[in-house]
């Protein structure tokens, strides 16, 4: 009886579709070490989304920012990323929610406040980034490989090769505000929730400032996007049903003002 009471669960277990999330060490939105382990946004949407998912079984995987992305170009697995911009060379090889699976602030630029002051910035008003790399011949730090929307990427694909610096590899934006701090670039492209973040881990002596950007929207929306295989059809219609329910909870909204300081959280609040 036990044999066959066995032999009844087995397939039901085998076919699960598995879901394979692709996570980062890029806090604040997925953080693997320490006392706040666990406590990233996207981390927290992605145990959302699952927790509403029936009929799935779910892995992680940590892989370097750079290789995240390409990560889901898989033709007999399912991999899936959370808040990632849809752009065409993407949907290339991913199909993307239709519903938002995280609303945040645009990019925006850190830099030393000498920097600031000798080019007479209000830190009240948004700067061009385009005026500050082609007239004012600054260096900026970016990730590589990461997108940071329409906008901003074609400001970086026309500048100049010898003033951009993209860095691979794990803690990516730590270390390019360390950079930062150490006068090796002058200004680093991430979020308001991530500046702030490394700021009270890295910036004991206040150097560093946040500005806005002027070619940027307000917000900016996050999606989910998973392999462009026959599989990764079916589990996208599948979190996206979940995501027209959650993205509109409570848990949700606190989720994504979690990371932001309180007097940037203000603009993000009407909107969600």
């Amino acid at each position: 009886m036990r044999i066959l009471l066995l032999l009844l669960l087995l397939p039901t277990y085998c076919l699960a579709e598995i879901i394979n999330w692709v996570v980062v060490d890029y806090p604040p939105y997925y953080i693997l070490e320490g006392d706040l382990k666990g406590q990233g946004r996207d981390e927290l949407v992605i145990d959302l989304v699952s927790a509403n998912l029936v009929g799935y079984q779910f892995k992680r995987h940590v892989m370097p920012a750079s290789r995240a992305v390409k990560a889901l170009a898989k033709d007999d697995e399912v991999f899936c990323m959370a808040s990632l911009y849809r752009n065409e060379e993407r949907e290339k090889f991913i199909h993307f929610t239709d519903e938002f699976s995280t609303l945040g602030l645009s990019p925006a630029i850190a830099m030393r406040k000498s920097t600031v002051d000798k080019l007479q910035l209000d830190n009240q008003i948004a700067v061009s980034l385009t005026k500050l790399i082609m007239q004012n011949g600054l260096t900026i730090g970016t990730t590589l490989n990461r997108s940071f929307g329409k906008e901003i990427d074609e400001i970086i694909s026309l500048s100049p090769e010898q003033q951009i610096s993209a860095r691979a590899g794990r803690d990516t934006l730590e270390s390019l505000t360390y950079m930062l701090l150490k006068g090796r670039v002058d200004i680093i492209l991430g979020y308001p929730s991530e500046h702030t973040y490394l700021k009270s881990l890295m910036d004991k002596n206040n150097e560093l400032m946040q500005l806005t950007v002027l070619e940027t929207k307000a917000v900016s929306k996050g999606y989910i996007g998973c392999s462009k295989n026959k599989q990764g059809v079916a589990v996208i219609k599948a979190i996206n049903a979940v995501l027209s329910e959650v993205n509109r909870g409570e848990q949700f909204k606190a989720l994504m003002l979690r990371w932001l300081p309180k007097h940037i959280s203000l603009i993000l609040i009407p909107y969600l």
